[in-house]
């Protein structure tokens, strides 16, 4: 029988709670909807960088909304795996130490705080999991357009079933991942299918982009066979980004992107710059290939590190 901390879920009933870090006193809030008859486990997140709040927001509405009777199996929410990013608008990082979360996994349970929540996830959540879905966007300095990742690291099984879970949002660009990093992907290579979706960013969302989004997660769940009363739509065309190109800043200065996410390019067209307070350009971003933006900056401060654009080819 699952069991969240110290709490065993029964079958036809929702359950809402706080799981213990470990070793440490914060607690995140969870709620899982049990259907009536037995089926996979399916683990939600939202949250690993807590002002991805559109996530947060998909995970809140649907964890109230889905009823047991509407499930086979079990949907675990972990509805904001950063609480205090999420609650000060802080972009990327854990506060308490500065860390990425999304970075940290599988963790460390007497290391720095980020690395206590990520081995508590991965212990107490990923274990337990049969597929898993984690929901992110662009944080308060990025705007994405609406794609997926899967697990591309993995077994090839693996991920073959994250690749199909990734085209049944229905979302129309998916991205192989060939990162080691991340909450979904360390799930993927121990064995859980695993897809992480993107939408928005901003730290602002529109009613029709949080319906969307919904829709795309419940299409995915309806697609594993554990949502009743929801038919998985039809299959649309999907791309599928197989290389992807993350640029960073070489510089500190100010960041003048000259495309948007979801634009098309073409080989060599110019996609950004990077100026000094005087206009001399430090730093001028040039595309390797014919491609598509998948993300970018959308403030005009950065620091020599900070993440300017992402884009990718199939």
């Amino acid at each position: 029988m699952l069991q969240i901390g110290m709490q065993q879920l029964k079958e036809g009933t929702r359950l809402e709670g706080m799981l213990p870090v470990v070793n440490h006193e914060l607690k995140l809030p969870f709620c899982v909807v049990s259907g009536v008859k037995e089926g996979p486990v399916v683990l939600i997140t939202a949250g690993i960088h807590g002002a991805e709040y559109i996530g947060i927001r998909t995970a809140m509405e649907l964890s109230a909304e889905i009823q047991p009777s509407q499930v086979n199996g079990t949907i675990v929410f972990l509805l904001v795996a950063n609480p205090q990013a999420a609650y000060s608008y802080t972009r990327l990082f854990v506060p308490e130490d500065g860390k990425n979360l999304n970075r940290m996994f599988p963790g460390k349970k007497d290391g720095s705080l980020s690395e206590k929540i990520a081995y508590t996830i991965e212990k107490e959540l990923h274990n337990q999991a049969d597929y898993y879905i984690d929901l992110h966007a662009g944080d308060s300095h990025e705007n994405v357009m609406p794609f997926v990742y899967f697990a591309g690291a993995a077994k090839e099984e693996v991920s073959e079933t994250s690749k199909r879970m990734a085209e049944a949002t229905g979302m129309s660009v998916r991205v192989k991942s060939s990162a080691t990093t991340g909450s979904y992907n360390y799930a993927a290579i121990q064995g859980v299918p695993s897809i992480l979706m993107e939408r928005g960013g901003g730290g602002v969302f529109s009613p029709e982009e949080l319906d969307s989004y919904k829709q795309e997660v419940k299409n995915v769940l309806a697609h594993l066979g554990v949502m009743k009363g929801t038919c998985e739509p039809e299959k649309v065309p999907q791309t599928e980004v197989l290389t992807a190109t993350y640029i960073d800043s070489d510089h500190q200065g100010f960041w003048y992107p000259a495309k948007k996410p979801g634009e098309s390019f073409q080989k060599g067209e110019l996609l950004g710059t990077v100026e000094d307070v005087w206009g001399k350009k430090l730093q001028s971003c040039y595309a390797e290939y014919d491609g598509i933006v998948l993300y970018e900056t959308v403030i005009m401060g950065v620091r020599e590190g900070d993440s300017l654009i992402a884009y990718g080819k199939g």
